[in-house]
């Protein structure tokens, strides 16, 4: 295992959730990509790095915890694609449960 590997594989072992992993890497290495959307299983068409997916993910929980109560249930209906794994983000920063479904299809 090269040193980076090893280093990330050190840094993840001390975390106690993956919240705390997230703003560690955030801080870290804001500007590493942390996900990768592939449109069609191959083609790559959009990226998130640790320091933007913290920032949006600590946006929507502000706006959650305005508007709800710690271990809510909250609906999360997104298409396939990286904003859904922001809003999980911020369902868990803002201590409510994130309960995924598909949006309902047009027939």
């Amino acid at each position: 295992m090269s040193n980076y590997y090893a280093d990330q594989h050190n840094l993840a072992a001390k975390c106690s959730s993956l919240l705390e992993l997230l703003r560690l890497r955030s801080e870290n290495d804001p500007d590493k990509v942390a996900y990768t959307f592939l449109a069609d299983g191959e083609t790559e068409t959009d990226t998130l790095t640790y320091g933007l997916l913290d920032q949006r993910a600590r946006a929507i929980a502000a706006k959650l915890q305005s508007c709800s109560v710690l271990g809510d249930r909250i609906l999360l209906i997104y298409p396939s694609g990286l904003e859904f794994i922001t809003a999980f983000f911020g369902c868990l920063y803002a201590g409510v449960l994130a309960v995924p479904a598909y949006p309902p299809r047009q027939n």
